[in-house]
């Protein structure tokens, strides 16, 4: 048996404390150590919304793993596309 979640619209409103990856929900704080390597730098994304005429870009925090996994897909459609011509 699955469980099931339910919120209201007042929860998308819900001021956090914390930034969280808009991909898996995870949270993007880093640890000092990851940070000095260079491997806790969280990505970004950006959703683009087109209306007629009215176009938005919207920011997403991604978590790193999420934003390579993202990047790495995009470049490889990328590259299929250009393969089909």
């Amino acid at each position: 048996m699955t469980k099931a979640t339910v919120a209201s619209h007042e929860d998308l409103f819900i001021e956090r404390s914390e930034t969280r990856c808009d991909a898996c929900g995870g949270s993007l704080a880093t640890d000092d150590d990851d940070a000095e390597r260079g491997y806790g730098m969280p990505g970004r994304g950006v959703y683009l919304w087109a209306r007629g005429d009215e176009i938005r870009f919207e920011g997403a925090p991604l978590c790193t793993a999420c934003a390579s996994a993202i990047g790495m897909t995009a470049l490889a459609r990328w590259e299929i596309e250009e393969e089909e011509g």
